[in-house]
């Protein structure tokens, strides 16, 4: 059976265990340590992870960590401010994915759109 885990601090875990998740806590120092592990797992399908955890420290070594995982890794918000990592991470999957980077030129012609109605 496929395992489906939340990482990060407890306050960003505990409402994912409530749905069914397992419960990785971490602090950000060891973060990638802590993906890297999970993800060896293969029966590890599915890992959320809040945005806060994923800085540009160590955005490099995550994308490198997520590219050659066979599990779905999703970067969700988990503060106040939403720094838009989560949209990068599955627009970088979407692109890996169909060879196109669809959701960057659905958002040019969504803009094309709106100034052709506006003007």
């Amino acid at each position: 059976m496929f395992r489906m885990v939340a990482i990060g601090p407890e306050r960003f875990t505990l409402p994912l265990g409530a749905i069914g998740f397992e419960m990785a806590e971490t602090r950000p120092d060891n973060f990638v340590e802590e993906l890297r592990r999970l993800l060896a797992d293969r029966a590890v399908a599915l890992v959320v992870c809040g945005e806060s955890f994923v800085t540009q420290a160590v955005m490099e070594e995550f994308k490198e960590t997520t590219a050659a995982a066979s599990a779905t890794v999703l970067v969700v918000p988990d503060g106040p401010e939403k720094r838009g990592i989560g949209y990068e991470v599955v627009r970088t999957a979407i692109e890996r994915a169909a060879g196109v980077d669809l959701l960057s030129s659905a958002e040019a012609e969504d803009t094309a759109e709106t100034r052709s109605s506006t003007g």
